[in-house]
Parts: C-alpha cells; sequence; structure tokens
C-alpha cells in the first residue's frame, strides 16, 4: 500500500484536508485515513431535512482571519458568505454585548464614557500589581478590572473549564476583544463569513482531488515508516494513552426545535451567571441570512451548550492549559520523536487552542515545508 502514496494524511478536518488538499496540489498521492464515518472533523454539520438550516454539530464555527493567504486559499473552494459575529451575554437577566468596549462598559456601570476616557476608567478599576500576571485571574483583572471580571468573566470560566480561574493559563484569557469604541462585532478580523454553501460542500471539494484517496471509518495505527504521516488524532490518542490521558475538557449539546421563525433574535448568546448550568445557546439559521428559505421557516433550531468533563471515549473539544498537563505533553512530543516521518499537528494533535484561520495557516506552512523539503 505505502508504494502507492506519498503521504498519509490522518484525520479529515481543517489541518488534515488542507495538508492533503495542498501535497495533492503539488502533485503527491496522498492517503487520507478518517476514523468517523464522515468529512469535517469537529465542523462537520448536518442540514436539518425540515428547515433547511446547518446546524453546527459541534458548536459553532465562524470563520476569521487578517490572513489572506488562508482566506485566498479556502475561497478557491468556496465563497464565504459576509456574516460578521455578535455575541450578547446575559448577567442578572440583562443582555449587554459581550466585546468589552463602551457599550458594555457604559451599560455596566451607568456612564458616557468617551473612547479617550476608556482606557484610564479600565486602569483605575483594574489597579497596580507588580510582575507578571500567575494564572488567568490576575490577567482579566489586569485587563478589564475586578467588576467586569467578577460579573462577565469568572462564573463563565469556571463552567466552561470546572476549574478556578487562579488555576488557569494567563493566555487564555487575551483571546477576549477588548474595545475602547462601541464596535460590537466580536471579530475585528478583515476577512470574516461562513462558507456560502456550507461547511460540508467545503471539505468535499477541498478532499476532491485526483491525487487524494480519502478511507471512512478506517483508525490510524501507528507503524507505517515508509511514508510521511501528517496526524491531527488528539496527542495522547495517537500513541493510545500509552503515557496516560491528557486533560481535555469535553461539551454536550442540548439541540431542541423551537416552532417560531426567530427564537433570540441573535446566533449567539453567552449565560455568565453560576445559576445557569449552560454557557451559551445557539441559533444556527442566523449564520446564514442569504439561505432566505432557511432563514424563513417557521420554525428555529437552538442548542443549549454545556461543558462537561472528558472521559476516555468522549470527544475531546478542548485542551486545558495547566502546569499539570505541560510536562505530560511535552513527554508526548519526546515520544513523537521516535516516529521522524510523522509530523502532528492541529487543534488536538498539537494540543493548542488554534482557532480555524490558525489551523489552516498551521497546515499549509508543514506541507509548503514538507514539500520544499523533498525538491
Amino acid at each position: 500500500m505505502a508504494g502507492n502514496y506519498d503521504a498519509l494524511v490522518v484525520g479529515a478536518g481543517l489541518w488534515g484536508a488542507t495538508v492533503a488538499r495542498r501535497l495533492a496540489d503539488a502533485g503527491q498521492k496522498v492517503r487520507v485515513l478518517e476514523s468517523r464515518p464522515v468529512i469535517g472533523g469537529n465542523c462537520r454539520c448536518e442540514i436539518d431535512p425540515a428547515t433547511g438550516i446547518e446546524v453546527h454539530i459541534y458548536g459553532s464555527h465562524i470563520f476569521h482571519t487578517n490572513n489572506t493567504a488562508v482566506w485566498a486559499f479556502l475561497n478557491r473552494f468556496m465563497e464565504l458568505n459576509a456574516y460578521h459575529h455578535q455575541v450578547l451575554a446575559k448577567h442578572n437577566g440583562e443582555l449587554y454585548f459581550l466585546p468589552l468596549g463602551l457599550a458594555l462598559v457604559n451599560r455596566f456601570y451607568q456612564k458616557q464614557l468617551t473612547p479617550s476616557e476608556l482606557p484610564a476608567f479600565i486602569a483605575a478599576e483594574a489597579g497596580h500589581a507588580e510582575g507578571e500576571p500567575r494564572n488567568f485571574e490576575e490577567q482579566a483583572i489586569r485587563l478589564i478590572g475586578r467588576p467586569l471580571y467578577e460579573a462577565f468573566i469568572r462564573e463563565y470560566t469556571r463552567k466552561q473549564w470546572n476549574r478556578d480561574p487562579k488555576e488557569l493559563s494567563a493566555a487564555i484569557i487575551c483571546r477576549l476583544p477588548v474595545r475602547v469604541n462601541y464596535d460590537v462585532g466580536y471579530f475585528t478580523a478583515r476577512y470574516q463569513g461562513i462558507p456560502a454553501e456550507g461547511f460540508n460542500r467545503l471539505f468535499e471539494r477541498m478532499l476532491d482531488h485526483p491525487n487524494i484517496h480519502l478511507e471512512l471509518n478506517t483508525p490510524f495505527t501507528l507503524g507505517e515508516k515508509n511514508l510521511p504521516v501528517y496526524s491531527s488524532a488528539p496527542l495522547d490518542a495517537l500513541f493510545g494513552y500509552r503515557l496516560g490521558p491528557l486533560t481535555w475538557r469535553s461539551l454536550r449539546f442540548e439541540t431542541v426545535r423551537q416552532p417560531v421563525m426567530d427564537w433570540q433574535g441573535t446566533s449567539v448568546i453567552n449565560y455568565v451567571d453560576a445559576d445557569v448550568p449552560w454557557t451559551r445557546i445557539h441559533e444556527y439559521k442566523h449564520y446564514h441570512p442569504e439561505w432566505q428559505e432557511a432563514f424563513a421557516a417557521k420554525e428555529t433550531i437552538i442548542a443549549r451548550e454545556y461543558p462537561a468533563d472528558w472521559h476516555l471515549g468522549d470527544e475531546p473539544y478542548y485542551p486545558v492549559a495547566t502546569p499539570e498537563t505541560a510536562a505530560l505533553v511535552e513527554r508526548y512530543r519526546q515520544l513523537a520523536k521516535e516516529y521522524p516521518n510523522m509530523v502532528i499537528g492541529g487543534r488536538l494533535g498539537a494540543y493548542r487552542y488554534y482557532d480555524m484561520d490558525q489551523s489552516v495557516a498551521a497546515a499549509l506552512e508543514t506541507a509548503d515545508r514538507a514539500l520544499k523539503e523533498n525538491k
């Protein structure tokens, strides 16, 4: 089998599909193994037959990037629509636009701060602290002050990670957008959108190449020595949990059909208070306002998202960045050096909290480096 191919890609999610296509476009024959019966990884969606709504079965995925090369690569296969993400947060029964900027701060504090006044106000709320922040909580308080942290971040984070924020890395909070204006768009990236014909069709087109041979329901087993292997499998699962399982966070979704045209008026509302067990509610039809028949359907589909502890057999969603996991991750990476023909990537393989554009960029870099080395 090895003699028929130039490369083996493990996983037909975003990272794996990108690597496979880049290699195939360069003339390599690529075998792609996917353990699931479908492609797309955790970007996989389902089209609801009754309404035509695209349901993101692993949670909402919105593409956003400033990387022109990544945007151009995806648009080769499908145009992305003009959807720009907005998120609301529900706190004490009130709704706020979540980007921490003038809209939220002025409403929360009942003030009329201007853009020039906001930084000094937040700095005063944050106070002064010596040294580098040691954890998530310290970093968050330095960024936005204790009142905003306790209202919008602390309990949501406890639910999301099932950990005291003091146990989490300070780097995690740096993903949170902070503004000094009234822009309530969640992302500020130049390019934003959802695949216009849906995520599934995007993956189908990425893998539709005569040099790509896709095998579904086909797990990968370590041992291939004759081919370059590109794996996006979870780092611990790839090695059969030989050194023990890593710490992951999982999710479960309670999907409900609602007999109204529009249930919450937006795609995502975060529930930041401790007395609500879910972290957010998704309403998927808002991602495709251009799908007029689906958007105007008399029913809508929502999903309540519940964070969950991960156990063997569950879907891993998020790597949990704690000092305890760092040592085990390093041991697995040292173990991977015993397989010099293998490159490991993607969110689950690299055990890193990648956004989608970062995953595509890393995959393109991986494939391009391999092609250059093989010249």
